[in-house]
């Protein structure tokens, strides 16, 4: 057993004062990028390169550097990124193994463990937002084999994480496709425009054909009509008491849903949960009313109950499920709530104001064809979640098996391939 602080040769601190924001220049990193071993960049703000010159005065970190956040939240862990310069500021250090005696991969799998977080977590400090010293971090004791073993056994679980890192692009590519539908179909309407310039089908003819060929005055394609999300979707009021939910039952908190992505892959069991919260079923659709600009917005892949600052949306009818989904998940959809959302410091939104924004209520016979076309690619999204999530729980029980011999790495390696 070692200590980390006898892992590492180098500690990249520069938490403290928060540096001074910039439009464009270097991208910053935060505890808030890091999440379940990867970082996120759907969040990041940049510093002026003058800034970053005069911040960086204690040493830079390098790729393969293992980043670990004290704070909001605690000891979530993931290497640092090696496409560009990047400036780590609030609530993150990053360590850098020694080199030929502690493999960077290893390091990482290590503290990622779900057991070395619940030791750190332990030692925490303050009760509403939990925080850990940098000698809390130092001194955390690992098992360290040897290097070459390090070596096979951060190979095993890395080839892991590509499958897991594959399924995740795989659903952004999926999303980015329903998106792109949604709008050529109800945004850009593009179909209709095609016909009337008489340009060429881009369509399958039995979807070609459901599209006329001209716009009404109003710009709509004929057989289309002005009305309101409320029109084709609600919001339930399905509240629920603590008391009454069981400890396994899923918990989705704003903290588990990502921004920009519907893909919803994170939750946690509701044995925490101290106050009531809402109901949500299997493919209904999750809503981030606080700061909506967070751009918060996904399907569930699992009935379970939910923070209350996120409002659950169903479609009225079945057909109307992708077609509410894109809406509720669109650029222009999320700028309307944030524009007329209410309070100052925490602004939210709420179903009746949603409920009230303007769309393009297409033909009964288009929304049937977009809804079919769509849920396939939410299905196989919601089935690459769960694919992920079990691979995620394989790569966090090896490890300590895999460190006490209790499997062997050959074995391991033909489970895993």
């Amino acid at each position: 057993m070692l200590s980390v602080a006898e892992c590492v040769e180098a500690i990249i601190d520069y938490r403290g004062k928060t540096p001074p924001k910039s439009p464009i220049g270097i991208p910053t990193l935060t505890a808030a990028n890091v999440k379940n071993g990867r970082i996120d960049k759907s969040s990041i703000s940049f510093v002026s390169h003058e800034t970053y010159e005069a911040w960086t005065t204690r040493g830079l970190p390098a790729p393969n550097d293992v980043l670990i956040t004290t704070e909001a939240p605690v000891g979530e862990v993931a290497p640092f990124p090696g496409d560009q310069t990047y400036l780590i500021t609030r609530r993150l250090i990053a360590l850098r193994a020694k080199r030929n005696q502690v493999d960077p991969a290893f390091l990482l799998y290590t503290l990622l463990n779900p057991e070395t977080k619940e030791r750190l977590l332990s030692g925490a400090r303050g009760s509403t937002v939990p925080r850990v010293l940098k000698t809390d971090i130092t001194g955390l004791q690992i098992s360290v084999p040897d290097i070459g073993v390090q070596r096979s056994i951060a190979s095993l679980l890395r080839a892991i994480d590509d499958k897991i890192e594959l399924n995740r692009r795989m659903n952004e590519t999926l999303e980015a496709m329903a998106r792109a539908i949604f709008k050529d179909w109800f945004v850009d309407f593009g179909p209709t425009r095609a016909k009337a310039e008489g340009r060429p089908p881009y369509l399958a003819p039995e979807i070609w054909d459901l599209f006329p060929d001209a716009v009404d005055e109003e710009g709509m394609p004929v057989g289309s009509r002005q009305g309101t999300l409320a029109d084709v979707a609600d919001s339930p009021r399905r509240g629920v008491s603590p008391a009454d939910v069981a400890e396994d039952t899923p918990y989705i908190g704003l903290e588990h849903m990502p921004r920009r992505s519907i893909a919803l892959s994170e939750w946690e069991g509701a044995g925490k949960v101290t106050s009531n919260k809402s109901v949500f079923k299997k493919g209904e659709f999750l809503f981030g009313k606080l700061r909506p600009y967070f751009h918060k917005v996904g399907f569930a892949p699992l009935s379970g109950i939910c923070s209350t600052d996120i409002v659950v949306v169903v479609p009225r009818a079945p057909e109307w499920g992708a077609y509410t989904l894109a809406c509720l998940s669109s650029d222009e959809f999320v700028d309307y709530t944030d524009q007329t959302s209410t309070g100052t410091k925490m602004p939210r939104t709420s179903w009746k104001t949603m409920g009230q924004y303007k769309v393009c209520l297409p033909s009964a016979q288009i929304t049937r064809a977009f809804q079919n076309l769509v849920q396939p690619l939410l299905d196989r999204m919601r089935a690459n979640i769960h694919e992920a999530r079990t691979l995620a729980q394989t790569r966090d029980l090896l490890l300590p098996k895999l460190m006490s011999g209790e499997i062997r790495l050959r074995d391991a390696e033909k489970a895993v391939t």
